[in-house]
């Protein structure tokens, strides 16, 4: 092998490459320059690898160069990010193939190279009068036979007058079944059009490589890279033409697949953005709610002439009703912000299977509760060291598919029935649904990769398959049972660490007495957030707020003493992190007094930031209730 390669790491990775875990051992020679390259070609080599850039030069540039001086064997282009317009061009001028860099592996890279040797060969055979070709045409077919990409030669009007085995299996035909039909038969429709152009520029005594698609026998798309040659005989006489096929579409479906969790990272970045955005205000929402709603009740309790004036149903009961509905809307951006998350962004930890499965069953309510009844069954008393998100995503999943599976309308007739419970050293997690089953014969197809029974746009068939890679990461086991006509259960199984063998407590309720007054120091960019926590908390404290972390920083300088400093963790100009460096700089004391309040830490430094950090954070909205029993904790 001849590696032509301007850069020393690209040359001893790819040389490594060419050395890892291939059938055949590659001689590598390295050519650095344009120039020295040249010279190499008056030599006898296999094969040649040539970078695209060449300092002032060009991979290009060198094919035309070995063309010129009859440099015969088989040149491969590597391209750094695949542009197809060099790829085309490299492939018009005379290239066997090309590779990208980035995609490059030691099998991909032996079996390029082998069948560039293997297509050169067979060129070579085909340069020959119509007799020889005739004569070596045993060899030819074992040539063709052996490799993996289809091969497809056509008369001068398109009709196939050899196929290799490997192209037939791939539309799933025989070979003798494809023989004497058109080629144009076996192809898509909008394929068609540019197969016919291309087949015109081959009459002319070009070459062509055209992405296409045909179709399989079973009426499926087969996406294919074609590269078209024409024959002639020594005469220079057009006898027909040669196509070689490669197979396309488990690249394609990678690359959809790609696309989609390129998709999915973005949604999960919008929707920790819009969940802080909405934590903010909803916070304010909740503590004020909760103020008004003590108000109301003091009132009522001290004056009972009061009660007779309808006070109790014009303004306490509505009051209770938004509170519900706001804390309702604060357990949905919660669970948002769950689902939002990446698994490096959420470490695993210990968690409750309960809990995630209630949040996971509030975000499929709306995809349930018009197709069937829920039954909920909970008897799991132990936690187990997951990722939480990746957890959620599971249950979410199995949720929908339950849900999908029955036909709306029909509620109170189906049910979708949830248990856990725990069996020795595991956990146990079920969904049921009395849907109309899996059939036997997709049953075992239904953890595949882009399978799905769905129309078109309700599914992409990735749902049960990254489901069952989530699990397996767990080192859990999703298994499946389902019987047409009585329904389907699928089932997790997770095991128990040391870890987590403890069960999850409850969090205390806070006390009701203040231990005593404090002065309280409350930082946030938002006026609605400061005013509702100044209402929550200036009945028992002396409150002083502030809406920059400079007005913070200049008080504690200025050697004002706070008993505890309730601060926003991302605000402009200066953040909360920001703020507790100075602070332990200027004012080490007050650094020690910090709580961070925060609406979601979206940012890889605040979560890097709260991970490491021992300092402890209130979550946005919080519960009025709580954050004064937080309060009274630290004044104790």
């Amino acid at each position: 092998m001849l590696l032509v390669e301007d850069d020393e790491e690209d040359y001893l990775l790819t040389r490594k490459l060419l050395r890892s875990n291939t059938d055949t051992t590659f001689e590598v020679t390295w050519a650095r320059t344009f120039e020295d390259a040249v010279e190499e070609l008056k030599n006898p080599y296999h094969a040649v690898l040539v970078d695209y850039r060449l300092g002032a030069h060009s991979g290009l540039d060198l094919i035309e160069a070995a063309l010129a001086i009859g440099f015969t064997a088989p040149m491969i282009l590597l391209t750094g990010r695949g542009d197809h317009n060099v790829d085309v061009q490299a492939m018009k001028l005379g290239a066997a193939d090309y590779l990208v860099k980035d995609q490059l592996t030691p099998q991909l890279m032996e079996r390029v190279i082998r069948h560039s040797i293997e297509r050169r060969a067979a060129r070579e055979v085909q340069k020959g009068s119509a007799l020889a070709l005739s004569k070596s045409e045993e060899q030819y077919r074992q040539i063709v036979e052996a490799t993996s990409d289809g091969i497809v030669k056509t008369d001068l009007e398109a009709r196939i007058v050899f196929v290799n085995r490997r192209f037939a299996e791939m539309l799933g035909y025989e070979p003798r079944d494809m023989v004497g039909s058109g080629i144009f038969t076996f192809m898509g429709v909008a394929s068609k059009l540019e197969a016919a152009r291309s087949f015109e520029q081959l009459a002319r005594g070009g070459r062509v490589a055209l992405d296409g698609v045909f179709r399989h026998r079973d009426g499926s798309d087969i996406w294919c890279n074609i590269a078209g040659t024409p024959l002639v005989d020594a005469e220079g006489r057009h006898l027909g033409n040669l196509g070689v096929i490669r197979d396309e579409t488990e690249r394609r479906k990678l690359h959809s697949q790609l696309m989609v969790s390129d998709r999915m990272a973005s949604v999960g970045t919008l929707a920790a953005g819009v969940a802080h955005e909405i934590n903010n205000p909803l916070a304010a929402v909740i503590a004020n709610l909760d103020v008004i709603a003590d108000a109301v009740t003091k009132l009522l309790d001290t004056d009972q002439s009061l009660h007779g004036l309808g006070i109790q149903e014009d303004f306490k009961e509505p009051l209770d009703d938004a509170r519900e509905a706001a804390y309702r809307v604060r357990l949905i951006v919660r669970d948002l912000k769950l689902f939002s998350r990446s698994p490096v962004e959420d470490p695993k930890a210990p968690v409750n299977v309960d809990t995630i499965m209630e949040s996971s069953l509030r975000m499929a309510w709306n995809e349930i509760r018009h197709r069937a009844r829920l039954v909920k069954s909970y008897g799991c008393k132990v936690g187990v060291h997951v990722n939480e998100a990746r957890l959620g995503q599971v249950f979410l999943n199995l949720l929908v598919n339950a849900a999908q599976a029955i036909p709306e309308g029909r509620a109170e007739h189906n049910e979708i029935r949830v248990t856990t419970h725990v069996d020795g050293e595991h956990v146990i997690i079920e969904v049921t649904d009395t849907g109309p089953g899996i059939p036997p014969e997709i049953l075992g197809r239904i953890f595949d990769a882009f399978f799905t029974t769905k129309a078109v746009g309700v599914g992409t068939g990735l749902g049960l398959a990254i489901s069952q890679r989530l699990v397996s990461d767990m080192l859990g086991e999703l298994t499946v049972v389902s019987e047409v006509g009585k329904g389907t259960t699928f089932r997790v199984r997770i095991p128990v660490t040391s870890e987590a063998r403890d069960e999850v407590i409850a969090s205390v309720a806070p006390p009701t007495l203040v231990t005593r007054r404090g002065r309280l120091l409350v930082v946030d960019d938002d006026t609605l957030i400061v005013r509702g926590m100044v209402r929550v908390l200036s009945k028992e404290h002396e409150v002083v707020a502030v809406t920059a972390a400079r007005e913070a920083l200049a008080l504690c300088v200025a050697n004002e003493k706070f008993d505890l400093i309730l601060c926003d963790l991302m605000m402009p100009e200066m953040t909360g992190m920001e703020l507790h460096a100075e602070l332990l700089q200027a004012a080490p004391d007050q650094a020690d007094r910090m709580i961070f309040v925060t609406g979601g830490a979206f940012t890889a430094a605040a979560r890097q930031f709260l991970s490491e950090s021992l300092k402890e954070h209130l979550e946005k909205p919080f519960d009025p209730r709580n954050l004064r029993a937080i309060v009274q904790r630290y004044l104790r």
